[in-house]
């Protein structure tokens, strides 16, 4: 019953609508003494009338058309839900002498009265990595938000520019709480060129894929999405993927990427890992932080396209560290 209410419907729609446009189409080109006077021209007239209505009432029920607004819901939930705040650090190469609270790549600025620069077990100096002056800003974890300062060390092994050698690791971290009491320093990398570390907040980090973050629920989710909808995750539900975070990388049309819904695959404080081989195993007291990605103006080459992730478990202050690359 409620089918052949439907069809009813759609007849008197495409009757009421074929009336308007065969009256407003013959009084605008003036064909009605021409079709009075030719009852087969008439009859032909108003029949393709209601077959060009009635493909634009089809037109406008199918399932593409009816679908696009539960389309879009569906996506606007979905990024509401799997969206977290970041803070992206944007790189750029340093011009002249590194001064104050800046962050940066390539060089350890600040450290405590009598503190020295690590060595390995063989007793070689290890290689500055980062300085990173932790921001008030939204998307730092709670785990950071006691911290003011964490500085990196590594061997200079852990640059590996050859794709199929493996990163090293062995990184000594330090962390402080507070800024007051530290002496600037200046340990300057012999492999990599120092790089300012600018922080920007972001709204809405989403996950590389399911590895990265979200749950198997949400990931379900998004499958079925884009089999119903013939999308793709990458292209229609997120709006980019950033490799890296620098001006020149945006269109002319925003100046900024923190209102998108975006994989910042990049330096960044907090949001998602953006793992390139899956998601390691972890104990839960240590969760993920922050990471630190290859990077060309610094000469960071962490095998092909790798990063380094951060995982930092406040109550023992203690540091645990996973690379991967392609």
């Amino acid at each position: 019953m409620k089918k052949l209410r439907s069809l009813l419907y759609d007849v008197f729609v495409v009757i009421g609508i074929s009336l308007l446009v065969s009256k407003l189409v013959s009084r605008v080109f003036g064909l009605k003494e021409v079709l009075m006077a030719d009852t087969r021209l008439l009859i032909g007239y108003e029949l393709a009338i209601v077959l060009v209505v009635s493909l634009g009432v089809c037109w406008a029920k199918s399932p593409a058309r009816s679908s696009k607004a539960p389309q879009e819901s569906a996506i606007t939930e979905l990024r509401s839900k799997l969206g977290q705040a970041a803070v992206v650090l944007r790189s750029r190469p340093a011009s002249g002498p590194i001064e104050g609270h800046v962050s940066c790549l390539g060089r350890v600025t600040w450290q405590l009265p009598g503190e020295k620069r690590p060595v390995d077990a063989e007793g070689k100096p290890l290689d500055p990595l980062a300085t990173l002056f932790v921001p008030d800003l939204p998307g730092v974890p709670e785990a950071l938000r006691k911290v003011a300062l964490i500085t990196i060390f590594a061997p200079e092994e852990a640059w590996a520019s050859d794709p199929d050698e493996e990163p090293q690791l062995g990184c000594v971290i330090r962390t402080y709480p507070e800024l007051e009491g530290l002496v600037p320093c200046n340990y300057v990398s012999e492999s990599l060129q120092t790089c300012i570390l600018t922080p920007e907040a972001v709204e809405n980090d989403m996950p590389k894929w399911p590895d990265c973050g979200g749950s198997d629920e949400m990931w379900d989710t998004i499958r079925r999405l884009e089999k119903k909808h013939k999308l793709d995750y990458h292209e229609n539900i997120c709006d980019a993927v950033y490799e890296t975070i620098r001006k020149e990388d945006f269109p002319a049309s925003f100046s900024s990427p923190a209102g998108r819904h975006a994989v910042f695959e990049t330096h960044k404080i907090g949001g998602y890992p953006t793992y390139a081989q899956g998601s390691p195993e972890m104990p839960e007291d240590y969760p993920f932080v922050m990471q630190l990605n290859y990077d060309s103006d610094a000469g960071l080459e962490i095998g092909d396209c790798g990063s380094y992730y951060f995982y930092y478990n406040a109550e023992e202050n203690a540091w645990r560290v996973y690379s991967d690359c392609y």
